[in-house]
């Protein structure tokens, strides 16, 4: 007789939680079945009290019938089956059996693990990938038949992955497998056998196959265990509590219109005259009567506020919690906080980041400090007015085939052919967009034509004796230059004070621009 195909879920209890009761939330509310004696493994089985419900849309509807409605209920059943393998405890759960579990109990990403390690990589249908950037974007990549990792079009450096479906290499492991904390089979199995595909999961885990294809998923986690998250937040308030904030500033965790913010004030600061032109953690802690016995919770409650312009009062807009970018080492790894989530860095991919952006040519032109709180637009106006070598091109929009709307060339062009993009420091995703700014202005000066014909004309308009600087026909790219221009405060570790995500950003764009034929350089303005 052929064994029936069974869906299972399957989760793998913490270590240190050593008994079933250990990992349920109320293990007295349930009802415990023990397993026959005769089976090759030892276990429990725990099932909750059916809940009946009737469901919300029957009220709704009786408003508009004549008849009663016989009583309709919608029942919803939760239970978990334990195993004992390789002294570990494996979770089936069926039904609403993940609810019976405490939240902390199961090991994050094992069924991710597992799946990739037992997947073949070319029959994947789907993906679960969340994106990074200035907002974080959560997406479902799926496919209408098994297709390989290629097909998804990944970027490795900004998306992390966070499910797998697909086909194993052996159909003897299972049918199909889904993969993130719980590993998803769909497969033949009797009930005997149970401890032997908990071991085979168990190998599964601990394997390495994955590093084939996927070995790029270490480079960069979020970090979800709850007692890890602990753990990070300590350091930071520890970092804190004795101002140690050389790996620690603020920043607003989303996008603003710079142009319309006129000052920032917290919520522990008294008066209307508080007012600062930038988030800085040392202006924060300087508010604070005992800096030195700040909690978590104090970090969660006190907020930033924000003066727009033309606007008397100021607006709460986040938790000083949710603008602190910090990055700490724990265990061999770096963890990154930032927009209000954990990251871990693998430490060989954070020192690969290190190297390539450590040896970034510098600058050969010299610009003038920023003033403190002086704006962008400020600041390259007044640089292009002081230097009869270098001409304004910021705000100058140029139409560009391919993209929607039109974009910038650069910030400031210089005689020596040298495209600036200038930002000022803040969070690592504003710097993202400095970063992609360069390369997409980089690629349309080398393939659109009408790009640098309205950039000539604007050039023209402006310093008629430097047109010659945008060709008409395809330049060359070895006789530009890429500077990125960062406006931030002096710092020893220049460009390792960048935040881990703006130095892996730059690296991209680098490695990018490099591959077009473009130098690429790296400038640092000094904010007095």
């Amino acid at each position: 007789m052929r064994r029936r195909v069974r869906h299972l879920t399957v989760l793998l209890i913490k270590e240190h939680l050593q008994t079933c009761d250990d990992a349920l939330k109320a293990p007295d509310t349930l009802a415990k079945y023990n397993l026959r004696l005769d089976l090759p493994f030892e276990g429990a089985f725990y099932v909750s009290r059916p809940h009946r419900k009737t469901p919300p849309w029957v009220q709704f509807v009786r408003e508009g019938i004549t008849d009663e409605i016989a009583p309709l209920e919608n029942v919803s059943s939760a239970a978990v089956l334990f195993v004992q393998a390789c002294s570990r405890i494996f979770a089936f759960t069926f039904g609403y059996g993940r609810n019976l579990l405490k939240p902390d109990c199961f090991e994050m990403d094992f069924g991710l693990k597992v799946a990739l390690n037992t997947i073949d990589p070319d029959r994947l249908r789907s993906l679960d990938v969340r994106t990074f950037e200035e907002l974080t974007v959560d997406t479902r990549r799926q496919t209408s038949r098994d297709s390989p990792l290629e097909t998804f079009a990944l970027d490795i450096s900004r998306d992390l992955l966070r499910a797998v479906t697909g086909e194993p290499r052996e159909h003897t492991f299972a049918k199909r497998i889904t993969g993130k904390d719980a590993i998803a089979l769909n497969v033949q199995i009797e009930f005997s056998s149970l401890g032997r595909k908990c071991e085979e999961m168990w190998n599964a885990y601990g394997g390495e196959k994955y590093k084939e294809r996927f070995g790029w998923i270490d480079h960069l986690r979020t970090v979800r265990d709850r007692s890890l998250v602990e753990i990070l937040d300590r350091e930071l308030l520890t970092a804190l509590n004795d101002q140690n904030t050389e790996r620690c500033h603020l920043a607003p965790p989303e996008p603003l219109d710079w142009e319309r913010v006129e000052s920032f004030c917290y919520s522990t600061e008294q008066g209307e005259e508080a007012s600062h032109s930038d988030l800085d953690i040392g202006d924060y802690l300087g508010t604070l009567e005992n800096p030195d016995a700040l909690s978590l919770q104090d970090v969660k409650r006190d907020c930033v506020h924000v003066r727009w312009v033309e606007q008397e009062q100021t607006i709460s807009r986040w938790s000083v919690y949710e603008c602190i970018v910090f990055e700490t080492e724990y265990q061999g790894a770096l963890y990154v906080l930032t927009a209000n989530q954990w990251f871990q860095v693998a430490g060989h991919f954070a020192e690969e980041v290190n190297d390539v952006v450590s040896r970034l040519a510098p600058s050969d032109s010299e610009l003038p400090n920023a003033e403190a709180g002086e704006r962008e637009a400020d600041y390259n106006r007044r640089v292009a007015e002081q230097r009869e070598e270098i001409i304004l091109m910021d705000q100058k929009l140029v139409r560009c085939s391919g993209v929607q709307g039109r974009i910038e060339v650069c910030d400031l062009l210089t005689c020596d052919r040298e495209f600036i993009h200038v930002k000022r420091k803040t969070r690592s995703a504003t710097l993202s967009h400095l970063f992609a700014q360069g390369t997409v202005s980089a690629e349309a000066f080398l393939r659109d034509a009408a790009f640098r014909q309205d950039a000539k004309e604007h050039v023209a308009s402006t310093r008629p004796n430097l047109a010659h600087l945008i060709p008409d026909d395809r330049p060359r790219p070895t006789d530009y230059t890429i500077t990125y221009a960062i406006i931030t405060k002096p710092s020893s570790n220049w460009p390792l004070s960048l935040p881990f995500f703006s130095r892996l950003h730059l690296m991209q764009a680098a490695q990018r621009l490099a591959m077009l034929g473009y130098k690429v350089s790296l400038l640092c303005v000094k904010e007095t």
